[in-house]
């Protein structure tokens, strides 16, 4: 990939990076929306991105 990531997928790779080590307010049953939205993110920039 060539370019700076934009706000939204660093932001993404920071909610990845906290959800390794702790649990939110929004977690449950090892599930968590907040991750699964980043997951999102992430590969619709490797996909459509850069």
């Amino acid at each position: 990939m060539t370019g700076r990531e934009p706000v939204l997928i660093r932001c993404s790779w920071l909610v990845l990076t906290y959800h390794r080590h702790r649990r939110c307010g929004s977690c449950r049953d090892g599930r968590c929306p907040r991750v699964e939205l980043a997951r999102r993110r992430i590969r619709a920039w490797r996909r459509y991105g850069s």
